[in-house]
């Protein structure tokens, strides 16, 4: 199924105007510490924070805050980035397209420079469970083969996997099978000082150290779906059981994974282009809109020789490390009779997309030169 019609299926919603999902928003101070601000966020059990200052509004996230090597006396200033912001005017698709990029469950709302609230995606994902979904598989969102760890695996692992691969959630695997999922909240709290931590340390009764392994830290409380399941069987097992994943299973093998981010992906803004292109996670820099327009013309060049192309997804995640932003793409190609996936890493975002529109244009173009001769050789 495509994108554009499941967009077109969720138009009322996207046009909705946001005035009406406004909720508390999470505000802390530059100068905090970072324990603090965990504290703050667990109080409020929400997964952003945030701040004004130099005129811009800022954010920090509890998958930010795993970065933190000594979280009692660091503050959060060096952790912030900076995030566009709404007003009341605004509507659902704009606050999608803010979460979808910046990869945060919530998307700040501006007043007089002040910040009056955030609209919140599971706010969203309420409005979407209320809509006939049932012709929406999983297997046409989720994120297949998701990352896994063991029982044993050190927290320390756990830890650089969720900050390198910008991931919230991981799977535990205990004799083969999956025992429950640690979440990088479960992470955060293992590296807080004893009496920092508070009511809602979930793992176990005293602190765990990184060096420990992750054993049964995490959560149990787990919702399942299997590939075929549809979009409101999934999202109404999450919003009851009030989690933020939905892990995907077929007998008793792992499948994949859904989050808030995969069903808001649902709903990303489409660009103008002769093939349908859905691009997530797009980092709002001076040279994006001339990446975009150049793979919007790679696309349109294809389609002229490939025109069974039904439309063009592209994933981009931004992985810290080194001091540096390495860029992951993943662009899938959908023809009625199977997806192409071209990945590519690279610390600049141009480069990457270059590359990938060079594979795209060499892949294709062969597959279809062969299926010409093919047919000539059936006509002769």
């Amino acid at each position: 199924m495509s994108l554009d019609v499941i967009r077109e299926h969720m138009s009322q919603i996207m046009n909705t105007k946001i005035d009406s999902l406004i909720s508390k928003a999470t505000i802390i101070d530059p100068s905090m510490d970072a324990s603090r601000v965990i504290n703050k966020l667990s109080n409020a059990d929400v997964f952003d924070a945030f701040c004004r200052q130099k005129n811009s509004t800022w954010t920090v996230n509890i998958r930010d805050l795993l970065q933190s090597k000594d979280i009692s006396r660091m503050r959060v200033e060096p952790l912030l980035h900076p995030l566009p912001s709404l007003s009341k005017n605004n509507t659902v698709a704009d606050a999608v397209n803010i979460m979808a990029h910046n990869r945060t469950r919530a998307a700040p709302v501006v007043q007089d420079a002040d910040i009056i609230g955030t609209v919140e995606a599971k706010s969203i994902l309420e409005l979407i469970a209320e809509l006939d979904n049932k012709w929406i598989t999983a297997n046409q969102f989720f994120t297949a083969n998701p990352i896994v760890v063991d029982i044993e695996t050190p927290l320390s692992t756990a830890r650089r996997i969720m900050v390198n691969n910008r991931i919230d959630h991981l799977p535990v695997i205990n004799k083969d099978k999956i025992s429950h999922v640690l979440t990088s909240y479960h992470v955060l709290h293992t590296i807080l000082p004893p009496e920092r931590v508070g009511r809602r340390d979930i793992g176990s009764k005293k602190i765990r150290k990184l060096e420990s392994p992750i054993g049964n830290l995490g959560t149990s409380r787990m919702t399942t779906c299997s590939p075929l399941d549809d979009l409101s069987s999934v999202l109404s097992s999450m919003l009851h059981a009030n989690t933020t994943f939905c892990l995907v299973s077929l007998r008793t093998g792992l499948q994949g994974i859904i989050t808030y981010r995969d069903v808001l992906n649902l709903l990303v803004t489409k660009e103008k282009s002769t093939v349908p292109l859905f691009i997530v996670g797009m980092p709002r820099e001076d040279n994006t809109n001339l990446i975009t327009t150049k793979f919007t013309k790679v696309l349109d060049r294809l389609s002229k020789v490939y025109p069974d192309i039904q439309e063009a997804r592209v994933y981009v995640k931004k992985v810290h490390g080194g001091g540096r932003h390495n860029y992951e793409v993943s662009t899938v190609i959908l023809t009625p009779i199977k997806s192409y996936i071209f990945t590519r890493n690279g610390f600049d975002l141009s480069k990457v997309f270059d590359e990938i529109s060079g594979r795209i244009l060499r892949n294709l173009a062969k597959r279809t030169k062969k299926r010409y001769k093919l047919s000539i050789r059936k006509m002769m």
